[in-house]
């Protein structure tokens, strides 16, 4: 099996900073794409690979929104997650988000975005995407087992079991 990927298709290098550290941690290999055309060939490649898309809503060449389209036809397993480059309204925001969506992208992330939650939704959409494409073989944290409740104390008085005088 080929190393996860994280491939990021980004202007300034923000998004791939915040993920270097986890991409360390976990194993992943994280690639900067500089063109479209680059990051549609690494998504096809093997192996479990997620794919960040930074766009800009008033860009006029809107090359980052054919990539996710792409991605999502001729790549289906690979998971898109659309990053807007700048701040927008609640309503336009709505817009955008159904709008790529439509396209394929299984996120939309906005800012303010902060690191906590863009490692979580990249670790979770690629740690899926590893099981999907090799099994359950990754180790899954384990969650303790929660201690059981002590009985109650209170009395519990059924209304169905009393002789109601009518």
């Amino acid at each position: 099996m080929k190393q996860p990927q994280v491939i990021v298709l980004e202007a300034d290098g923000w998004l791939t900073k915040q993920l270097r550290e986890l991409a360390n941690e976990s194993r992943w290999l994280v690639r900067a794409a500089r063109t479209p055309e680059a990051a549609l060939t690494l998504a096809r490649g093997l192996g479990p690979v997620l794919l960040l898309v930074q766009f800009e809503p008033a860009d006029e060449k809107p090359a980052s929104f054919a990539l996710i389209a792409d991605v999502h036809r001729l790549a289906p397993d690979v998971p898109v997650i659309a990053v807007a480059d700048s701040k927008l309204p609640d309503a336009e925001r709505a817009a955008w988000t159904a709008a790529l969506l439509d396209l394929g992208a299984r996120y939309v992330l906005f800012p303010p975005l902060t690191r906590p939650i863009l490692e979580d939704v990249v670790s979770g959409l690629l740690t899926a995407t590893i099981r999907r494409v090799i099994g359950d073989e990754v180790p899954v944290p384990v969650k303790p087992t929660p201690k059981p409740r002590p009985p109650a104390t209170e009395e519990v008085i059924d209304l169905a079991d009393e002789d109601v005088g009518t």
